[in-house]
Protein backbone atom coordinates (compact mmCIF):
# COMPACT_ATOMS: atom_id res chain seq x y z
CA UNK A 1 0.00 0.00 0.00
CA UNK A 2 1.14 3.43 -1.02
CA UNK A 3 1.15 6.22 1.35
CA UNK A 4 -0.16 9.17 0.54
CA UNK A 5 2.07 11.40 3.09
CA UNK A 6 5.26 10.73 1.73
CA UNK A 7 5.61 13.35 -0.78
CA UNK A 8 4.14 16.07 1.91
CA UNK A 9 7.28 14.73 4.52
CA UNK A 10 9.31 15.63 1.26
CA UNK A 11 8.07 18.38 1.07
CA UNK A 12 8.44 19.57 4.31
CA UNK A 13 11.80 17.80 4.41
CA UNK A 14 12.63 20.11 1.59
CA UNK A 15 11.59 22.95 2.93
CA UNK A 16 13.03 22.17 6.21
CA UNK A 17 17.07 22.23 4.20
CA UNK A 18 16.15 25.09 2.02
CA UNK A 19 15.58 27.16 5.05
CA UNK A 20 18.19 26.15 7.43
CA UNK A 21 20.65 26.82 4.02
CA UNK A 22 19.53 30.31 3.73
CA UNK A 23 19.74 30.55 7.54
CA UNK A 24 23.06 29.74 7.34
CA UNK A 25 23.86 32.40 3.94
CA UNK A 26 22.13 35.07 6.06
CA UNK A 27 24.16 34.48 9.18
CA UNK A 28 27.30 34.05 7.48
CA UNK A 29 27.09 37.84 5.98
CA UNK A 30 29.61 40.31 7.66
CA UNK A 31 28.96 43.82 7.16
CA UNK A 32 31.85 46.48 7.76
CA UNK A 33 30.67 48.89 10.16
CA UNK A 34 32.13 52.46 9.90
CA UNK A 35 34.34 53.14 12.83
CA UNK A 36 32.95 55.73 15.10
CA UNK A 37 35.69 58.05 14.73
CA UNK A 38 34.87 58.44 10.46
CA UNK A 39 31.79 59.42 11.07
CA UNK A 40 30.10 62.88 11.36
CA UNK A 41 31.20 64.42 15.07
CA UNK A 42 28.38 64.59 17.71
CA UNK A 43 28.37 67.81 19.21
CA UNK A 44 28.07 67.97 22.71
CA UNK A 45 25.46 70.37 22.84
CA UNK A 46 23.36 67.57 20.96
CA UNK A 47 23.36 65.09 23.45
CA UNK A 48 23.12 67.53 26.46
CA UNK A 49 19.69 68.43 25.42
CA UNK A 50 19.25 64.75 25.72
CA UNK A 51 20.42 64.56 28.77
CA UNK A 52 18.82 67.55 30.33
CA UNK A 53 15.50 66.49 29.17
CA UNK A 54 15.48 62.58 30.41
CA UNK A 55 18.09 62.49 32.88
CA UNK A 56 18.26 65.97 34.47
CA UNK A 57 14.85 65.79 35.96
CA UNK A 58 15.95 63.76 38.77
CA UNK A 59 19.89 64.50 38.65
CA UNK A 60 20.38 67.96 38.23
CA UNK A 61 22.73 70.46 39.39
CA UNK A 62 22.53 69.69 43.56
CA UNK A 63 23.62 66.18 42.58
CA UNK A 64 20.22 64.64 43.12
CA UNK A 65 18.92 61.08 42.45
CA UNK A 66 20.40 57.99 44.70
CA UNK A 67 23.67 58.25 42.28
CA UNK A 68 24.63 61.94 43.28
CA UNK A 69 25.48 61.82 39.70
CA UNK A 70 24.29 65.42 37.99
CA UNK A 71 23.26 65.61 34.30
CA UNK A 72 22.91 69.43 33.80
CA UNK A 73 26.86 70.15 32.43
CA UNK A 74 29.76 68.52 30.96
CA UNK A 75 31.46 68.25 34.31
CA UNK A 76 28.46 66.14 35.86
CA UNK A 77 27.42 64.67 32.85
CA UNK A 78 31.71 63.45 32.24
CA UNK A 79 31.38 61.32 35.94
CA UNK A 80 29.18 58.70 34.45
CA UNK A 81 31.08 58.57 30.82
CA UNK A 82 34.30 56.55 29.56
CA UNK A 83 35.31 58.07 26.85
CA UNK A 84 35.46 55.99 23.87
CA UNK A 85 33.54 53.38 25.88
CA UNK A 86 29.89 53.42 25.56
CA UNK A 87 29.31 49.91 27.13
CA UNK A 88 31.54 51.27 30.59
CA UNK A 89 29.79 54.41 30.91
CA UNK A 90 27.43 54.13 33.89
CA UNK A 91 25.46 57.03 31.82
CA UNK A 92 24.85 54.87 29.00
CA UNK A 93 24.67 51.58 30.43
CA UNK A 94 21.33 52.94 32.73
CA UNK A 95 19.63 54.21 29.69
CA UNK A 96 20.51 50.59 27.93
CA UNK A 97 19.96 47.89 30.85
CA UNK A 98 17.45 45.39 31.12
CA UNK A 99 17.45 45.35 34.73
CA UNK A 100 16.91 49.03 36.00
CA UNK A 101 16.15 51.03 32.94
CA UNK A 102 16.71 54.92 33.64
CA UNK A 103 14.92 56.70 33.40
CA UNK A 104 12.16 54.87 35.19
CA UNK A 105 9.02 56.58 33.40
CA UNK A 106 10.41 55.83 30.49
CA UNK A 107 13.02 54.92 28.49
CA UNK A 108 15.69 57.15 25.79
CA UNK A 109 13.91 56.57 22.33
CA UNK A 110 16.57 54.10 20.85
CA UNK A 111 17.68 57.08 17.90
CA UNK A 112 18.88 59.78 21.26
CA UNK A 113 20.84 56.67 22.76
CA UNK A 114 22.55 55.88 19.59
CA UNK A 115 23.78 59.24 19.13
CA UNK A 116 25.04 59.95 22.89
CA UNK A 117 26.53 56.01 22.19
CA UNK A 118 28.26 57.65 19.12
CA UNK A 119 29.76 60.61 21.12
CA UNK A 120 30.83 58.96 23.55
CA UNK A 121 32.80 56.50 21.20
CA UNK A 122 34.38 59.54 19.38
CA UNK A 123 35.46 60.41 22.79
CA UNK A 124 32.54 62.17 24.17
CA UNK A 125 34.05 65.91 23.71
CA UNK A 126 32.65 69.22 24.87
Amino acid sequence: MRSIFKPQIRLYSAKLIIMLGCLLIISSCKHDAIPADQMTPVPFSQVKVIFTSYCAKCHDANGGGESRYSFTDYEGIMQAIVPFNASKSKAYQSMTSTLQLMPPDGAVPTSQRTLIRLWIEQGAKP
